[in-house]
């Protein structure tokens, strides 16, 4: 069999090409390799750091119930205490205004009115010995719709006035 010479530089040249493509493969098949092998390395890095974040969380997610639970049982004792503090609180004002500032009877308000406005008037004229201008006027209060609520004290002291004068006289 005679061999073409065109066609032996044909065959070296498809054998060339046929090498460098299985040279090329190989480098190909390496690169390949190569790239699972850090792919398989990153997965394993991945799965570090998730494993690591996830035992963060953990941590953090306790921590956060266990100051909830404190939080919680600190809130709880300073509502009650304040609760305390203000029932106490109401309880002493209430004591307080009873005691001091209690609300007068009508009573007692038209004598302090009554007392204040004759008074000092009814101390002069009874040192100077004018009797009858006090039991006058005493008599004239008796009268008045104003002073009923005291009606028994001014003839209480209408009396007094009287048995003064007679004393004096």
């Amino acid at each position: 069999m005679e061999t073409n010479p065109g066609s032996e530089e044909r065959i070296a040249k498809l054998e060339n090409e046929v090498e460098a493509c299985k040279r090329k493969a190989e480098k190909c098949s390496e690169e390949l390799e190569s790239l699972r092998q850090q792919y398989a390395d990153d997965l394993y890095a991945e799965r570090q750091i998730s494993k690591a974040l996830r035992q963060e969380r953990q941590a953090l997610q306790q921590d956060y119930t266990q100051l909830r639970v404190q939080k919680g049982g600190f809130g709880l004792k300073v509502l009650l205490l304040t609760g305390f503090i203000g029932t106490l609180g109401g309880l002493l004002i209430c004591i307080v205004y009873w005691l001091v500032a209690q609300p007068k009877s009508e009573h007692a308000q038209v004598f302090d009115q009554f007392r204040d406005t004759h008074l000092f008037n009814y101390e002069r004229s009874i040192s100077q010995g004018r009797f009858d201008e006090v039991e006058l006027d005493l008599e004239r209060n008796l009268g008045r719709p104003e002073y009923q609520p005291i009606r028994p004290e001014l003839e209480f002291s209408k009396k007094l006035v009287g048995a003064a004068k007679r004393r004096c006289q």
